[in-house]
Formats: C-alpha cells, structure tokens, sequence
C-alpha cells in the first residue's frame, strides 16, 4: 500500500508542476481559447481526482 502511495504523490507532483507551466502558457497563447480551456479544466480536474486519492490513501497508510 506504501507503494502505491508513493506513486500517487508523484503523480500528484508530476500533475503540478505540467499545470504550473501549462497554464501560464495556454493563457497567453492567444488562438483557440476554447481548447486552452478544456484543457485547463481537464487538467484541473485530474489533479483534483489526485488530491482526493491522496487523501483517501492517507487514511490507510499510516
């Protein structure tokens, strides 16, 4: 279970780092704005989906 953990933080810091680039940039690219924000709340959501797996895993590894 310590495994798994391990590989969801990653994920989760992987996650972050592409959003904290990624948005900047889909921002100032000023074409196509409705695929930069499909993209935006796509990423979003994953990263919320891995902070709650977190969460969830937090509780079984102690």
């Amino acid at each position: 279970m310590q495994i798994l953990n391990l590989i969801s933080v990653f994920l989760l810091v992987v996650v972050s780092f592409v959003m904290v680039v990624a948005v900047p940039v889909l921002y100032a690219s000023g074409e196509d704005s409705g695929r930069s924000n499909r993209l935006i709340l796509l990423g979003s959501g994953v990263w919320i989906g891995l902070v709650l797996l977190n969460w969830g895993m937090s509780t079984f590894v102690v």
